[in-house]
């Protein structure tokens, strides 16, 4: 048996915890029968289906997170590192072991409802809710902790009321994805079917892909998690192949060329983001991947790369195509709708770049907070100083899209305007000498042939 698996166990799994959890479900069973004497059977079933959620997604993600955080807190996260284990094998041992209480009172659970719904004659529906469940409660398991391993700082150990705030709010995240799913059964068809790439789905059927497709990526995001924090040398090929991933898995539901093209690099964009927060923005980690591609060393090149430039690089390898696209799509325009989109991704460039330079930082100030104090400067406070100037593009450049004479006709996309391209020219330009003088500061001035800052 596996050793973390079989030590995440015995931290959990203790006799008087075996025997509470059914104690207390069955008391709440009594309760119900003794409440509810005419249809007890449909309630305990509505209830069990509940907990079992409840205690499979909310319980299970903050066990699973705490036996990453516990290991920090308790400073043996370095003696997990020098284990002989795998990174696979320590993923899964963690995976299955820390919640694995959690498991055990929602399997229970699961029981009670099988028992119900095959007496009230709802076998095959409660069975496809118990299978989403458990798959679903994997995937947010497999996703949380493969975000808190890519974030994790040894010198910052989350506490318990952070992680509580997160479940609870990805909780109620995924209950909103569930209801937008489940509708989209009616949007596409209702019982009869609908189109997701061209094939006849309910949202039963959706639910089951996108429940499967969640767990396989979260697994392979767990998997090269645990392999960066145990220092095993990997490229960034998976991040790249979940990203397409899920771009193929939502841009299906959206009809139309022009439409899919959109969503799709709104969800790179939206992935770029999300990695640039995630990541800690080491300036070693960058002084070795300038180092490592002036000296043609390709592999490490890679091994060392951010995974926020591979998204915004996926999302600009698609404005071509696009461009291309868009000029048989009556409904777009393309002279306009094509640079709108290329704006659009120079923006995130912007924002993932002014939060690199005050990641770069000797300073214990949180970069993402300084980055939205700027963000709003740029955006909002110097647009709205010179709007009446009509100067607002060269603060915020998609505002060059709201001037009036630019937006009579809607049915279009808007111009943006020569204004808004110098504005983010000018920017881009101001960040890239931020950045030089960023690297300069924070490297040794050694003076010979291989430094790469030397003048």
């Amino acid at each position: 048996m596996n050793p973390e698996f079989r030590r995440q166990l015995s931290l959990e799994l203790s006799p008087a915890r075996l025997v509470l959890m059914p104690a207390i479900l069955l008391m709440l069973a009594i309760c119900v029968f003794v409440i509810e004497g005419k249809e007890p059977l449909v309630y305990i079933h509505k209830g069990a289906l509940t907990l079992a959620a409840l205690l499979s997604a909310c319980v299970g993600t903050f066990t699973a997170l705490s036996s990453i955080n516990d290991e920090l807190s308790e400073r043996t996260w370095d003696q997990q590192r020098m284990s002989a284990m795998g990174p696979w094998r320590m993923a899964w041992g963690k995976l299955l072991g820390g919640p694995s209480y959690a498991w055990y009172g929602a399997l229970l659970c699961a029981a009670a409802a099988l028992l119900c719904g095959a007496w009230l004659g709802e076998t095959a529906d409660t069975v496809l809710a118990l299978f989403l469940t458990i798959v679903g409660a994997a995937a947010l398991h497999s996703a949380m902790m493969a975000s808190r391993l890519y974030s994790m700082d040894p010198n910052k150990p989350a506490t318990s009321r952070s992680i509580w705030v997160l479940v609870v709010l990805v909780f109620l995240l995924l209950q909103l994805v569930s209801g937008l799913v489940v509708g989209l059964g009616d949007l596409l068809g209702g019982e009869h079917g609908g189109a997701w790439w061209g094939l006849p789905l309910n949202s039963a059927s959706l639910l089951l892909v996108f429940a499967v497709a969640s767990l396989l990526l979260g697994l392979l995001a767990l998997w090269r998690a645990m392999s960066m924090q145990l220092s095993v040398p990997t490229t960034p090929w998976a991040w790249a192949l979940g990203n397409v991933a899920c771009c193929l898995l939502l841009v299906g539901l959206v009809p139309g060329g022009t439409g899919r093209a959109l969503t799709a690099m709104l969800l790179l964009a939206l992935a770029t983001y999300y990695a640039a927060a995630l990541e800690n923005q080491v300036a070693q980690r960058w002084r070795t991947l300038i180092y490592s591609a002036q000296h043609g060393q390709w592999r490490r090149f890679w091994q060392n790369m951010p995974l926020w430039p591979i998204s915004w690089c996926l999302a600009f390898a698609i404005l071509l195509p696009a461009y291309l696209l868009w000029n048989a799509d009556p409904l777009s325009n393309r002279s306009q709708l094509g640079p709108l989109a290329f704006m659009v991704l120079l923006h995130v460039l912007r924002d993932c770049g002014i939060y690199l330079v005050f990641s770069l930082r000797k300073s214990s100030r949180s970069p993402l907070g300084m980055t939205l104090l700027v963000v709003f400067v740029l955006s909002a406070l110097l647009p709205a100083m010179f709007w009446s100037l009509g100067l607002a593009p060269l603060f915020e450049p998609l505002f060059g899209a709201l001037d009036a004479r630019l937006s009579s006709n809607f049915q279009q996309v808007p111009a943006l305007g020569w204004l808004a391209w110098v504005g983010m020219a000018a920017q881009l330009a101001v960040l890239a000498v931020a950045l030089v003088w960023r690297f300069k500061a924070i490297t040794p001035r050694t003076g010979g042939k291989d430094d790469i800052f030397a003048l």
